[in-house]
């Protein structure tokens, strides 16, 4: 460990690193269903109505209070939504705000 001026760097990193939040959102804070984790159980907080796909998503499943699971995360989002795997592009998924359980 190298130290400079009396702080001890490794100790000084390891303590900043330790008290970054790893969690991407608070469960306060809605965010765009393309930028939540994989795994993670959600409920669907608002489907952004100035979507041109708003009609279409809603039918799918993906409305108010839905509850979905995000399996995969590439060019296409493939989601579980009311037991029904669903495969939707990435700008769409950016229009679904979700918040975790």
């Amino acid at each position: 460990m190298q130290e400079k001026g009396g702080l001890d760097l490794l100790g000084e990193s390891t303590y900043l690193l330790s008290n970054l939040n790893p969690e991407p959102f608070s469960h306060s804070c809605p965010v765009p269903l393309s930028t939540a984790r994989c795994g993670e159980r959600l409920r669907v907080v608002e489907v952004r109505p100035g979507s041109p796909a708003c009609l279409r998503l809603r039918e799918m499943g993906l409305c108010e209070s839905a509850e979905v699971c995000k399996l995969s995360d590439g060019s296409a989002l493939v989601c579980i939504v009311q037991g029904v795997r669903l495969a939707i592009a990435r700008k769409l998924g950016a229009d679904v705000l979700v918040q975790p359980l």
